[in-house]
């Protein structure tokens, strides 16, 4: 029984928000965001309390932090203006160069940086709380450059650069700030497209428990600049040295193509320079595959506005008040690489050496920083649509381009280690998108809801990906048309995908006849002894494509569904369905020798309604 204290819980103020300093109603808009987070504070109440009602309420609090730090990002974005601030440092920058140019950042940038209240994570700030790239990073990526180019010695780039060791040398080439010009003004026909300083998310969902990998949401929000433009100056003090510092122009100019700052090889810190000579363009970067893409359903939430503050669905306590917002987000078609990899390789390997080479493929920073074999870039992701309430046809759809670039790691590869990486990742590529999706949702295909009686947002669920060729002549992604076909193609990638694998970590195994994967708890989450693939033709049954119809029918109890088949709001389920070129559904089946699962293999391979056919990719063995 809880007491009246209990019951009548005030609504959470923000100290941010109530701090006396901050009681005048029209606050300085030129004041930086960081001189506000020096006037917060949160306290956490009783931290040594470990009983259950302790727990409780720090669950609690931790939810009213969130919904704090999301208060405070919209506030932030309606009160501050850099404008004046900015325009007068880039001005600076122009005047104290010798030689200045823009570079735009294609999506977003996080450089450096602090912690903020709850631990956010914010970018680099100056003195004064402007964003800014520090003029030391600039220098590490010209110096970068320059150790990679094969016609400087190590004597020649300690003398442009400058060292401390062996003994002082100053360098020939003076790195200034780069500070961000005015942040543009927002859109009125696209207010989501916001420039500038703006709340950013992370959510690594997979973790490695020593040699288990461990599914936990754990959400970050942090801060970051998006789709602003630098202005970036270099000085000399003695005009001799002018050569020298067209070379250094161009070492900055490519490492800025590649990225700056840290995740650039989720999509972050990519820019794009300005500049007028045509021999100071950089080379572009050599791809590894490029295709287009179609996005339906709940699509990615990068970040969240803030809402009215609400009561939790228990009633004991407050939720965020957040309100998702859907995002083209280079980060989640990453993870969702990065996952099938893990859950392909974990059926042929030992866990302790996928865990190696996960982190050598895709990067990572633990138990040291790596920056892995690729990039992923969504250069034109655009969402078309948010999810609808009224009209059908109005669904959560985003297009774009999917590009994975080489990194600098490749490289120094040799050439049948970078033929074999091209090939695993185009296979990866291929079936990853034709076993799930990708954002919310992605182990269920796109359905509506909106015919169903007292239906609940989101009246759109699950998610479904559609590859489409860049090139018509490229035929690599193109979807037959009759199931056996399509069987036989699945087959091939996944054949493709193990030799490629092999041939990469230079180890011998044999996929034709997986190992059973080490479990952590009723199922392994991975392509073993115990996983079945099946890909079925059939009839739509209340707007479900026939796997997901009959996966709901088999799983029904009451108003809900059996979690041993279509999981729970805090278990993940164990089938995936995906809904591929609009004719078949592909199922994956995890720990199918649990009976209620195998139950429901059984039926797809009877063809209950509304399946009609069927064709076995993998049957705990390719």
């Amino acid at each position: 029984m809880t007491n009246a204290g209990e019951r009548q819980q005030p609504i959470p103020t923000n100290p941010w928000l109530n701090h006396p300093l901050n009681r005048n109603p029209n606050p300085v808009e030129e004041a930086s965001f960081v001189e506000y987070l020096r006037w917060m504070r949160i306290l956490r109440e009783k931290p040594n309390d470990t009983s259950e009602r302790g727990k409780k309420l720090a669950t609690q609090i931790d939810l009213v932090n969130n919904g704090e730090v999301i208060q405070l990002l919209d506030k932030l974005q309606e009160i501050s203006n850099y404008d004046s601030r900015l325009k007068t440092l880039t001005d600076r920058t122009r005047r104290l160069a010798t030689v200045s140019f823009e570079a735009t950042a294609s999506w977003r940038v996080r450089v450096g940086g602090m912690r903020g209240p709850a631990s956010m994570l914010l970018p680099a700030f100056d003195a004064l709380g402007m964003p800014y790239i520090p003029s030391s990073t600039l220098k590490g990526v010209a110096r970068e450059m320059a150790r990679r180019d094969r016609n400087v010695t190590d004597d020649e780039i300690r003398e442009i650069f400058g060292d401390i060791e062996p003994t002082a040398c100053m360098g020939k080439v003076i790195f200034l700030d780069a500070y961000p010009l005015p942040f543009p003004e927002i859109d009125e026909d696209s207010p989501d497209e916001v420039s500038g300083l703006v709340p950013d998310m992370a959510n690594s969902i997979w973790t490695w428990d020593g040699n288990n990998p461990l599914y936990k949401t754990n959400p970050n929000v942090f801060l970051s600049l998006r789709k602003v433009t630098f202005v970036i100056g270099l000085r000399i003090k003695d005009s001799q040295n002018l050569e020298i510092l067209n070379r250094v122009q161009q070492w900055l100019i490519k490492g800025l193509n590649q990225g700056v700052g840290s995740r650039v090889n989720s999509g972050y810190g990519v820019l794009d320079v300005k500049t007028q000579a045509e021999q100071e363009k950089p080379k572009k970067r050599k791809s590894i595959l490029s295709v287009k893409f179609k996005l339906q359903g709940q699509l990615v939430h990068g970040r969240q506005g803030f809402k009215n503050w609400a009561k939790n669905s228990e009633g004991t306590g407050w939720k965020p008040p957040g309100e998702a917002k859907s995002e083209v987000r280079p980060p989640a078609f990453r993870s969702m690489l990065r996952y099938w990899f893990r859950t392909l390789a974990l059926g042929v390997l030992e866990a302790d050496i996928v865990k190696e080479w996960e982190l050598n493929v895709f990067g990572g920073i633990d138990p040291q920083a790596t920056l892995g074999m690729f990039q992923l870039e969504l250069p034109d992701g655009k969402i078309i649509r948010n999810n609808a309430q009224d009209d059908e046809e109005e669904f959560g759809l985003a297009t774009g381009s999917l590009i994975l670039y080489q990194s600098q790691v490749v490289r120094e590869m040799q050439p049948e280690e970078q033929t074999a990486l091209t090939n695993l990742l185009a296979s990866l590529t291929w079936l990853t998108f034709h076993l799930g999706g990708v954002g919310q949702g992605a182990r269920r295909p796109c359905y509506s809801r909106q015919e169903r009686r007292n239906s609940r947002p989101p009246f759109w669920r699950g998610s479904t990906v559609k590859l489409m060729s860049e090139s018509p002549e490229n035929k690599y992604w193109n979807c037959p048309r009759q199931l056996d076909q399509f069987q036989s193609l699945f087959r091939s990638r996944l054949n493709s995908f193990y030799t490629n694998l092999s041939r990469l970590t230079q180890l011998s195994f044999d996929y034709t006849q997986p190992k059973t994967a080490t479990r952590s708890g009723d199922w392994a989450e991975a392509v073993d002894s115990n996983c079945r693939i099946i890909c079925v033709q059939g009839d739509f049954s209340y707007d479900k494509p026939p796997a997901l119809a009959l996966l709901h029918q088999k799983a029904r109890i009451g108003n809900g569904y059996d979690s041993e088949l279509c999981g729970s709001i805090r278990m993940r389920s164990p089938i995936w369905i995906a809904r591929v070129g609009d004719r078949f559904d592909v199922i994956t089946i995890f720990g199918v020798d649990n009976p209620i699962r195998k139950a429901y293999f059984d039926s797809l391979m009877q063809r209950e309604y509304p399946i009609k056919e069927y064709q076995e990719i993998w049957q705990g063995r390719l």
